[in-house]
């Protein structure tokens, strides 16, 4: 792995050998207590193979094999919880392999040294879904390697603006299809400890709406997991107004005295406008956010204004004064509005844009950035 997190964290860890551990461990596997993984490689005769447990705080080495005729074998102690793992070659830095073993797994693996190492990898309750994650990120490295050899074969004296500019680019797409390519994968595979992998160790610092998402599917498929409590735990600290959580909803009245909750707007890329009949600002915006209303309503893009005013009457009259026609609320509380207080609003304009999820995609912005957001989330 390159320039990933999990690449810092395991050469900053405590290593942990005990040649008389990895003998009992063997000796437990023996009796049916603990796993077995047997490896075929092209790599060669006496090559080094090292078997290391991940955890947050250190890399345990659980065991050391040397290739022999293509082959070698593992067989230890586990976990009746499935735990990650990782193979690595003549140390414990990275590049590496990840798998996941309990107590029981008997996982076959082959591993192919090319330009990377190329995997095949069966058994195991959770190897079929971290076998789908590695070659996800490993094929950005093959073609972030082959990216870097083109731009250091080039001429310096002959870059043009032009050409740094498209390098930039080309640099900044692959980058974000590595990250989308990840993120598809917390999003539509089943939740499992490769989930956890994928959040921690594959981004420089773990993003905030990948922790919120593999918490809420680990916590439905593995609540016990310690994975899952982790991840929980890092989501409660996050808070809820957070990009890529739920967003809190909101039931109040609309001018006509009907209720109007925000979850019933689900299924639309919703902004909530947090704005008032005195608040100039807020007044100056409602022209351009006119306008863009108008352009992606039928689009599947709906506006849920609340009104931090106190008085209906001056609220009414602004709507009506500027024209605006989406959805609106208020509790005629001022600053002491129920819906700011849950958003912890302390300004305003304040804005906040939900997908059709109903997860908070942005906040913080104003109407200049508006349509490219909506650009981003619209079919």
């Amino acid at each position: 792995m390159t320039e990933m997190n999990i690449k810092s964290l395991l050469l900053s860890l405590t290593i942990i050998l005990s040649a008389t551990a990895c003998v009992n461990a063997r000796d437990n596997a023996a009796l049916g207590k603990g796993f077995t993984l047997n490896i075929t490689t092209n790599l060669p005769d006496k090559s080094l193979v090292i078997l290391s447990r991940i955890t947050d705080t250190k890399l345990d080495i659980k065991d050391s094999a040397y290739v022999k005729k293509g082959a070698l074998k593992f067989a230890g102690e586990a976990a009746e919880e499935s735990s990650l793992y990782y193979i690595t070659f003549g140390s414990p830095q990275p590049p590496g392999i990840p798998l996941v073993l309990e107590t029981g797994a008997n996982v076959k693996m082959s591993i192919t040294k090319t330009k990377s190492y190329e995997v095949t990898m069966e058994g195991g309750m959770y190897n079929k879904e971290m076998l789908k994650l590695y070659n996800a990120y490993t094929q950005f490295e093959v073609t972030m390697a082959e990216f870097n050899a083109e731009v250091q074969g080039m001429d310096p004296t002959t870059v043009t603006p032009e050409l740094r500019k498209s390098v930039n680019q080309r640099y900044e797409a692959l980058t974000k299809k590595r990250s989308q390519n990840i993120e598809d994968f917390i999003r539509n595979e089943k939740a499992t400890p490769a989930t956890y992998f994928a959040v921690k160790y594959l981004f420089n610092k773990p993003e905030p709406k990948l922790i919120l998402l593999a918490s809420e599917k680990m916590g439905k498929t593995l609540p016990a997991s310690s994975y899952t409590k982790n991840l929980q735990a890092l989501a409660k600290q996050l808070g809820s107004n957070t990009a890529g959580a739920l967003a809190p909803d909101i039931n109040l009245k609309t001018p006509e005295g009907e209720m109007l909750a925000l979850s019933s707007l689900r299924g639309k890329v919703v902004l909530i406008d947090f704005w008032a009949s005195w608040c100039g600002p807020c007044r100056r915006e409602n022209p351009a956010v006119k306008a863009i209303y108008e352009k992606y309503k039928d689009k599947g893009f709906e506006i849920y204004g609340v009104s931090l005013d106190n008085s209906a009457s001056k609220w009414n009259a602004a709507i009506a004064k500027d024209g605006l026609t989406w959805k609106h609320v208020s509790d005629l509380g001022g600053w002491k509005s129920s819906a700011a207080q849950l958003y912890g609003v302390r300004s305003i304009p304040a804005t906040f844009l939900l997908d059709k999820e109903g997860r908070i995609y942005k906040s913080g912005f104003r109407s200049h950035e508006l349509e490219g957001l909506l650009k981003q989330l619209l079919d």
